[in-house]
């Protein structure tokens, strides 16, 4: 508290400056539209000459000033590629002036060529007005951007922005972070409120973008410094999605494309049409429909270490699988727009989206169990066999209301009101199925069986941990199962479901004022409150053969299912050098059969033995969020060239939580919690005008981070391990936020002939960081192990970033038409991470870094524009990072995410300008996914998706 009380005072000093310096002259409002010959412009600068009082257009081009100047004024309209347009105009005193639509120009005849004839330049354009002229530190990618990179879906768009990395599942784009903070830390908007979550099993805040198709984004906007008119829950930064709106005039934009898959050998197929128009002057509409459908298959092997394990070295390995997977996926999106101008003063707007993201799969995996240690019969153990068959359906839909209105020329108000739900369903869509079996389905056969390559204490290494130099070596770990794996000795040992599903759903309203107390202060304030309920259920039914305890029931042997040759698609782990061909097994269960081995235990579960398996309600979650939040600012200019943008955000938080509670006993209580907290969350952006072309940029904020609702889930239970050892695992309803103290410092320099030059640092202070703590104590001779979230103290993080973009346009003839693109982002962090000593349950602590934080970042792109032929390679790289904290093992046992470079290239030729043609390859360097233990030379997954792309053409009627 005595370290906000400055804060508090100077917030309070400045308001009161702002308010001292309002001027009851009396006003006028000038307002009108900025277009080219493709539509509107936002981001125009509007200022009076010789000064830098005036206003930017909207992202329709619209505009309005209000001033107490009068008679005649000379008016700038200044964009970064376009001529400097000078207009002189009479303001009649006390009336408003409306100066209809002016148009723009490009500024030389070889950018005119590209604008004409490609679409990322003006695109582009658009993107650097919009982010020179913000208040704030921020970044933008506009649509057409988008559509010139292999970027499929939201998260891909946005791992071009500098500072931003995105995590993959199965090679495709799911989840962006921010300057190498945890992915929570950087909320993903739509139309500035935040998605509710896609996260059904861990119960994060995080929402899939691969379930948002591109074509349905209009512009994409990093903010890396916040302004208190937007959402606090943002450490990192947030990502603001801005769907398509109604367009000025008519438009009608549609493409088509066929692709292919090499791992998976399939075709795929993409569609998308936008279609808008105007009726009247007052009415204007959009619809957007796109669709994605693809095969994907991936091949990997992992390796299960026994860092967990009492009284094993924690090198040694228990485990290997090897993992075949073929799916589908189809990505279907909407989104509709409608605006309704009441009159100049007045405007009403609606927007929709419905998004859905289908996701079947068919596992084949083979697993091989090593020995375990001297206690175990000498190198014995056993080959498995497992299918799995699981489809994830997720949905995204909702939309919001809303409107402008300016009730004269100083106060402008605007209000709006949302609903957005996600539905997550892991289940079957086979409809034959009895409904207890639409899971994800799985049965696992197995077969005994001894192994070579054993170390002298009856554990399997690599060579370089074993203690006398027995195992494997390279990037290739071989199971050395001493026997042929035969279907014939492949007995059926479990088979099951896993079913859940998962709803969030918030409820938002908003309003805003906007006052110009003088030309050069405007008083903003306004209030949002977000009502989020959450839901969340996982159900396991898993059947083990009575046959196997001695029942008088035949046993089941793989060779009795229907089988099918397995298509390898040219080898497992081809690019491993298949190292595996001689020891999978050359067919494998056919999808039917898992079905009808799955109704079989089904109709005779009397012949089974059900697994036990903990309550639903412990694997359940049912909670409410309600956050109420206020804010006030200011935008002053303290001269001609500096900006100053500050004022505070405050936001209460408070939660219903249920929770259960499972006694050794066995018995099951209901309970309930009611945690709340405040957040006072100043900010301030000083933005200083160098030049026209430059900015040198200042900001300081104060932002959090809501723990994730898997860690506030309050259910908690109790079991015995052993026979004085109580194992106690519970949620921490009462975590508090993290927080963080911003402060960035940029530089940034446009180019004339568009481009950006940029380069800052940054510097996050945290605190009440959340971790998986675990502690012990003894209670009445029971020695009681708490395994719990809990608020760490302290930590930081500090970076820095550059970024530079441009056309080299001073190269003679065809050389023209070259480019570049590249960013670089370095991020540095501390935190002091504890460590569980199992044996004597003392707690130490180990510095390392933040999970999930890569240091080094970058996009490399090299592009070509002219004469109607785009072409674009593109490089992403993203650092090794910490991945898991094992703090009952130690820093060496710790879960890596390795390096990672993918390079994608897209190439397009415009026939008209109406019609082009475009071909996309992604990852053509097949870069793998790679997880490792302690050191890169010890792996725990990789994994290997091979090249995509397709072909198509895109054509624009209007």
């Amino acid at each position: 508290m005595k370290k906000s009380l400055p804060l508090q005072l100077s917030i309070i000093g400045f308001l009161w400056l702002c308010l001292t310096t309002q001027i009851y002259a009396q006003e006028s409002a000038i307002t009108g539209s900025v277009r080219d010959a493709n539509g509107a412009l936002p981001g125009v600068s509007i200022y009076f000459k010789n000064t830098q009082l005036g206003t930017i257009t909207n992202t329709s081009g619209a505009f309005q000033i209000a001033t107490t100047k009068t008679g005649e004024q000379t008016l700038v309209f200044s964009y970064i590629g376009y001529q400097s347009l000078e207009k002189q105009i009479t303001i009649p005193a006390g009336e408003n002036l409306d100066l209809g639509a002016i148009s723009l120009d490009e500024t030389v005849a070889s950018l005119s060529e590209i604008v004409v004839k490609g679409t990322f330049l003006p695109s582009q354009i658009r993107a650097l007005n919009l982010q020179k002229r913000a208040n704030n530190i921020q970044n933008v990618i506009a649509a057409d951007a988008i559509g010139k990179l292999p970027d499929r879906n939201a998260a891909e768009a946005v791992q071009r922005v500098p500072g931003v990395a995105i995590e993959r599942d199965q090679g495709e784009g799911r989840f962006a972070l921010v300057r190498g903070t945890p992915i929570e830390w950087s909320p993903n908007l739509i139309n500035g409120d935040r998605l509710p979550s896609t996260d059904a099993f861990a119960g994060t805040r995080q929402t899939q973008l691969d379930i948002i198709p591109s074509e349905l984004i209009e512009y994409v906007v990093v903010s890396k410094a916040l302004t208190p008119d937007m959402e606090g829950d943002a450490i990192g930064g947030s990502i603001n999605f801005k769907t398509r709106t109604a367009p000025s005039q008519r438009t009608l934009n549609a493409s088509a494309a066929g692709g292919y898959n090499a791992q998976i050998e399939g075709a795929s197929y993409n569609a998308s049409l936008i279609y808008g128009d105007r009726i009247g002057d007052k009415f204007g509409f959009l619809l957007a429909a796109a669709v994605w459908n693809r095969p994907w298959a991936s091949d990997n092997y992992e390796l299960e270490y026994n860092f967990d394990q009492p009284g094993a070295t924690g090198f040694s390995i228990n485990n290997q699988q090897i993992r075949d997977y073929e799916g589908n996926r189809n990505t279907v999106g909407l989104n509709l727009a409608a605006q309704y101008d009441i009159n100049d003063q007045n405007q009403l707007y609606v927007r929709g989206l419905y998004d859905v993201f289908e996701d079947s799969e068919f596992v084949r995996q083979h697993d091989f169990n090593f020995p375990e240690g001297p206690e175990e019969d000498p190198a014995v153990g056993s080959a498995q066999l497992l299918v799995r068959n699981a489809d994830f359906d997720t949905q995204l839909y909702g939309g919001e209301l809303g409107g402008e209105h300016y009730f004269n020329s100083k106060l402008k108000f605007d209000w709006k009101a949302s609903n957005y739900r996600t539905e997550v369903v892991f289940g079957d869509e086979n409809t034959n199925l009895p409904q207890d079996l639409s899971g994800i389905q799985i049965t696992q056969f197995q077969q005994g069986g001894t192994f070579g390559g054993v170390s002298s204490d009856n554990y399997v290494y690599w060579g370089f941990d074993s203690p006398d130099g027995v195992g494997g070596s390279g990037e290739v770990f071989q199971p050395n199962f001493e026997q042929a794996l035969n279907p014939q000795q492949f007995i059926l040992t479990l088979a099951g479901v896993f079913q859940g599903e998962s709803t969030e759903e918030d409820w938002v309203g908003q309003a805003n004022f906007s006052y110009d107390i003088s030309q050069r202060t405007k008083l903003k304030f306004g209030g949002k409150y977000r009502n989020k309920q959450r839901s969340s259920t996982q159900k396991s039914d898993f059947y083990v053969p009575l046959a196997l305890f001695g029942a008088e029931l035949p046993l089941q042997f793989y060779s009795d299912f229907e089988q099918e040759g397995y298509d390898t698609r040219g080898g497992v782990l081809q690019e491993l050098g298949s190292p595996y061909e001689d020891i999978l097994l050359e067919n494998m269960m056919t999808e039917d059969a898992l079905n009808g081995l799955l109704v079989n235990v089904y109709d005779n579960r009397d012949d089974y033995f059900a697994t036990a398996t903990a309550p639903n309600e412990l694997t359940s979650f049912e909670g409410t969020e309600n956050v109420a939040a206020a804010y006030a600012m200011a935008e002053i200019n303290l001269s001609d060239n500096v900006l100053l943008t500050g004022g505070v955000r405050y936001e209460h938080t408070s939660l219903d939580l249920v929770g259960f509670e499972l006694d050794t006993a066995g018995n099951l209580s209901r309970f309930e919690e009611t945690p709340n907290y405040g957040s006072l969350l100043p900010m301030v952006n000083v933005k200083y005008q160098l030049s026209e072309d430059a900015n040198l940029r200042l900001a300081y904020s104060r932002t959090l981070a809501r723990p994730n609702f898997g860690n506030l889930n309050p259910t908690r239970t109790a079991s015995n391990f052993g026979s004085n050892i109580l194992l106690v695992s519970s949620g921490n309803p009462n975590l508090k936020p993290t927080y963080s103290n911003n402060f960035d410092l940029l530089g940034e320099y446009y180019f004339k002939d568009v481009g950006i030059a940029s380069g800052g640092i940054f510097y996050k202070d945290l605190s009440n960081l959340i971790f998986n703590n675990l502690t012990q104590e003894t209670i009445d001779g029971t020695t009681v192990r708490t395994s719990q979230p809990a608020n760490l103290e302290n930590a930081y993080l500090l970076g820095f970033e550059l970024a530079f973009s441009k056309r080299l346009t001073f190269l003679p003839g065809f050389l023209s038409g070259f480019g570049i693109e590249a960013n670089y982002t370095y991020t540095h962090s501390e935190v002091e991470v504890p460590v569980f000593n199992q044996e004597t349950g003392e707690e130490t602590v180990s510095e390392e870094t933040l999970l999930n934080q890569p240091e080094h970042i970058y996009n490399l792109s090299l592009f070509y524009e002219k004469y109607g032929l785009t072409a674009r390679i593109a490089a992403n790289f993203k650092g090794d990072y910490i991945a898991e904290y094992r703090i009952e093992a130690g820093p060496e046992h710790y879960r890596f995410y390795g390096d990672n470079l993918t390079v994608d290239f897209s190439a397009s030729y415009a026939f008209t300008n109406n019609f082009r043609i475009f071909a996309e390859l992604n990852n053509i360097t097949n870069e793998p996914l790679r997880y490792y233990h302690g050191t890169s030379a010890r792996p725990e997954q990789i994994e290997f998706y091979s090249i995509r792309g397709q072909m198509g053409v895109r054509f624009s009627l209007f």
